[in-house]
């Protein structure tokens, strides 16, 4: 009796660990990961395709930096979350902060919204960084 009372405590136990696991698994699974590398679009709503004159990348869905061909610049900042989810604010190491919001354009284009002084432009995230990401903004 008592075996049978282990190993149906220990059942119930091995239960219970495998639902709490799963809880932080989809809690983790809803949070917005905005980390990797984006291209700044042609549009924010009908045409998405990239147009190779700047960049922003990500990391740890926190540091941000923008990099522009044409200077060959590269400018950091820190993103903060904002409210609603979603929403971001930017404050740069230079120039005036933006806004940001994820995702822009609909579902079908998840792409990432900045505004900076009352312009808006979008970035669609690069499927190859390292191949599409030019040396200076490495």
């Amino acid at each position: 009796m008592k075996k049978i009372t282990f190993v149906f405590a220990f059942a119930v136990s091995a239960l219970v660990f495998q639902c709490q696991s799963g809880e932080k698994a989809g809690a983790e699974d809803t949070k917005t990961i905005l980390e990797g590398s984006w291209v700044l679009t042609s549009d924010c709503v009908k045409n998405p395709s990239p147009s190779p004159v700047a960049w922003l990348v990500i990391s740890n869905n926190r540091e941000i930096k923008s990099c522009y061909k044409k200077t060959s610049s590269v400018v950091k900042g820190q993103m903060s979350k904002g409210q609603p989810e979603g929403n971001y604010r930017i404050e740069w190491q230079e120039g005036p902060g933006s806004t940001a919001q994820y995702p822009v354009g609909g579902p079908k284009l998840n792409l990432f919204g900045m505004t900076t002084e009352g312009v808006t432009v979008c970035y669609a995230r690069l499927p190859n960084p390292t191949k599409s990401l030019p040396g200076f903004c490495k």
